[in-house]
């Protein structure tokens, strides 16, 4: 009697799947090439933003650029574990316990790994970032494309493996990815053209504040993974697979035209206005002075009062303070006040060692000259820190190193050795000197001193300090209102 041994069953067909999705995802978790690449995502990321103190913009984009390394990191491992049974004489597909299709489907598990990981990028960049934290208008879909990145790596690598497994198509697929993407802002003609709105991260904005169309360029990502993931079924069902890729390359088309109708052809001032204008500032009041921050930028108005109040605490009663007030990207506008002085600062501020004292420093000059009426903002034809001009000899220049000396970590000795400048405004060693010779004396008797003859030391031609010893004569300066001097001359006019 010959007895049949019964044949091995096959598992149902979800039941395979999820076993050998479940398999796949554990195995591309203990991949080299995941941690190696979140780890190097992650580096850069924080590396990228660490001079600057964040806005959710520089974040996302930062987030999203190193998510498109993620994304190369996975696409190698993707494609690897796609070739698996195929790639060095493996055995055939044939010998395992399901088919090729379901195994084509289960492999769709590094896709939904490769999100999370994403996820994780996003999350781990944020938290590296404490004690700061991003200013400015939180978009949502910008950082869900750090999701998407990653996840569309992963199914590309996948594709390749389905279709190339042999080891050195997967290297070369991220070399042609990478070629691709480089090609695309060297090919746009502007943030606004078509390939540029391809590119994977989305671009900035027109000016601070804008919205963007990160909803739809989110769709257009999610297309692209729809579509990529649909090809990996065409050997299966290529009627439904075929209208599936066309249904996501519509919507990925429509999503692009969005895109692009929601950049404005023409800007003009109402439009800036409406987002960086004296309208829509929020505006605080602290120790006698105005600080108006662009609509989210509060957070960064202790950053402004750490170079400011150092010189306004040593300012008169009877000195007018300027206002600070922010701008965005444009970089001009209306006054608050017409006639009040103000200074202005943008949307960048350093973050870390002698990035933020850079940016501290360079604030509390422009606040020293304002308040000393040595360098005033002109609009709109000069830029937001007015022109250059020489203030030697003049006795407010004297007052300005004086009070800067004081407000500067360092002040003192740099006066001394020459190496605290005034910025824009020029000044001789002779005014240096006054200044030293100012701080020898008793900060009250400097002080009351300035509180009695403030009006007059806001002269550029009086010589109000001379009772307290300073000797230096100012050149004679022409009214504020006298046209400039005619002839080409190397020489900066004085500061009026």
């Amino acid at each position: 009697m010959i007895v049949l041994a019964a044949p091995e069953a096959r598992p149902a067909g979800r039941v395979a799947v999820a076993t050998l999705a479940r398999a796949e995802a554990r195995l591309v978790l203990r991949s080299p090439l995941l941690w190696g690449g979140l780890l190097l995502s992650v580096g850069l990321g924080t590396a990228w933003g660490w001079t600057r103190m964040p806005t959710w913009e520089t974040f996302a984009q930062n987030a999203g650029m190193s998510s498109l390394v993620l994304a190369g990191a996975l696409l190698l491992a993707g494609q690897l574990a796609a070739s698996r049974d195929r790639r060095a004489g493996a055995e055939s597909i044939e010998t395992v316990p399901t088919t090729r299709v379901r195994r084509g489907f289960a492999l769709l598990a590094l896709v939904v790994v490769a999100g999370g990981a994403g996820a994780v990028l996003c999350l781990a960049e944020l938290l590296l970032l404490l004690p700061a934290w991003p200013v400015g208008r939180f978009d949502p879909w910008t950082l869900l494309v750090t999701m998407v990145v990653p996840a569309i790596g992963a199914a590309i690598g996948v594709a390749v493996g389905r279709r190339l497994p042999a080891t050195a198509a997967g290297p070369l697929a991220l070399v042609g990815a990478a070629v691709v993407l480089a090609s695309l802002p060297v090919f746009s003609t502007g943030t606004d053209s078509l390939v540029w709105q391809l590119f994977p991260v989305p671009t900035a904005p027109w000016e601070t504040g804008a919205a963007r169309p990160t909803g739809w360029h989110l769709s257009y990502l999610l297309a692209v993974l729809v579509a990529i993931v649909a090809m990996l079924g065409w050997g299966h069902r290529r009627v439904v697979t075929a209208g599936v890729v066309a249904v996501a390359v519509v919507a990925a088309v429509v999503a692009t035209d969005q895109q692009l109708r929601a950049v404005p052809a023409v800007i003009d001032k109402s439009m800036e206005d409406a987002l960086t204008g004296p309208a829509v500032l929020d505006c605080e009041m602290h120790g006698g002075v105005r600080y108006c921050a662009l609509p989210h930028y509060t957070g960064w108005v202790p950053l402004w009062r750490d170079a400011v109040e150092p010189v306004s605490r040593n300012l008169p009663a009877a000195a007018r303070r300027p206002a600070v007030r922010q701008f965005g990207d444009a970089q001009w506008g209306d006054p608050l006040v017409v006639g009040e002085p103000e200074i202005v600062t943008g949307t960048v501020w350093g973050r870390h060692g002698r990035w933020a004292e850079d940016s501290r420093d360079r604030m509390t000059v422009a606040y020293v000259t304002a308040v000393t009426g040595l360098l005033q903002r002109r609009l709109p034809t000069a830029a937001p820190g007015g022109s250059a001009c020489t203030g030697a000899g003049q006795h407010r220049t004297v007052v300005a190193l004086w009070l800067l000396a004081q407000a500067t970590p360092d002040g003192r000795r740099r006066l001394a050795d020459g190496r605290l400048d005034l910025g824009r405004v020029q000044h001789g060693r002779a005014d240096e000197q006054a200044a030293s010779a100012l701080l020898e004396r008793p900060h009250d008797e400097v002080a009351t001193f300035l509180a009695a003859h403030w009006t007059q030391l806001m002269d550029p031609n009086a010589m109000a300090l001379a009772p307290l010893g300073v000797t230096t004569r100012p050149p004679r300066v022409p009214p504020t209102d006298a046209p400039p001097a005619s002839g080409v001359t190397n020489r900066p006019e004085s500061c009026r």
